[in-house]
């Protein structure tokens, strides 16, 4: 059975991106490119994992995280360009399991992914 993952990214040129590389290795691909709809996502369609961007407008990656932790454990990876360690524990505070600055490389982050489906 493949991973089902839930992108919550709002530059559609990274979904389509994570969306091509993730379903080569097996996995499905839920995007939504903005908080909201994330959130509705990881609620109704039980993702397995969620790959998380912090920067997006409207609802941010912090609050985006934080609501979802109110219903879910589901592992969380924060994928983001935000590189202050203040913000980056912020992430961590909020709920997510793990963070990976941007640019990340295919491998580190398929491993990553690898990681947390194993447990």
């Amino acid at each position: 059975m493949s991973l089902k993952i839930l992108t919550i990214e709002d530059e559609p040129a990274i979904t389509t991106f994570l969306d091509i590389l993730l379903t080569m290795y097996d996995m499905q691909v839920l995007v939504a490119n903005d908080g909201v709809t994330g959130i509705d996502l990881a609620r109704t369609q039980s993702p397995d994992l969620i790959l998380l961007d912090l920067m997006m407008p409207g609802v941010d990656g912090w609050e985006v995280c934080r609501t979802i932790r109110s219903f879910s454990q589901v592992p969380i990876i924060v994928v983001t360009a935000v590189s202050s360690r203040e913000k980056l524990t912020a992430a961590l505070t909020a709920g997510a399991n793990a963070v990976l600055e941007k640019p990340v490389s295919v491998d580190d982050l398929v491993a990553e992914i690898r990681k947390f489906a194993e447990k």
